[in-house]
């Protein structure tokens, strides 16, 4: 293939508008939201680091408000999934813990996920399974020079869709998710790794 960049660049836009207008969550269980379902694999995720989960962890994770995870959070108590309890090193502090109901709700929830994803590399085949990953593993290693990059040419807020078929390579990257590249949690800047 011979394509330009430009002609790259509308083929993953219009892949990424294919796959977020195909994209199928698996049906939440009655009277979760697809919210307080990413909330409690957020938390199984940071236990399973072995880190006291704040909801300050929580809101970065998705890039949310602390007052919007602040609402999913009673939610979720309310529903016996979690608990919150003040931090013994902290007493300002307030931890999250997910319950037994919690815990065995994330593991429901990772077994589908882990489906899903084997699907994807199963109707992929071997090769271009192989291809995937490597393109993925080395996508997570752009220099973060390049989103530095791409906020100064305009990809500056990390919930912005991206526009335009002019958009920087870093705001590309990021646009399976209709996102700037610049809105991931970078763990060398401090910041959250995420499920």
């Amino acid at each position: 293939m011979d394509d330009t960049p430009a002609e790259l660049r509308r083929r993953l836009f219009d892949a990424a508008a294919r796959m977020r207008k195909q994209r199928q969550e698996p049906p939440a269980p009655e009277g979760i939201t697809s919210a307080e379902m990413y909330t409690i694999m957020a938390v199984s995720r940071l236990e399973g680091e072995g880190r006291s989960v704040r909801s300050g962890d929580i809101a970065k994770c998705g890039h949310a408000t602390p007052s919007a995870v602040s609402q999913i959070l009673k939610s979720l108590e309310e529903k016996g999934l979690i608990t919150r309890q003040r931090d013994k090193g902290d007493s300002r502090a307030v931890t999250v813990h997910l319950t037994d109901d919690g815990r065995a709700f994330s593991a429901r929830g990772r077994e589908v996920h882990e489906q899903m994803i084997d699907g994807v590399l199963t109707y992929l085949g071997s090769e271009d399974a192989e291809h995937f990953v490597r393109i993925m593993e080395r996508l997570a290693d752009f220099p973060a020079s390049e989103v530095v990059r791409a906020q100064q040419k305009g990809c500056t807020q990390a919930d912005s869709p991206v526009a335009g078929a002019d958009a920087s390579p870093a705001c590309a990257a990021g646009a399976v998710e209709g996102r700037c590249a610049s809105s991931q949690a970078s763990p060398a800047k401090g910041g959250v790794t995420c499920a």
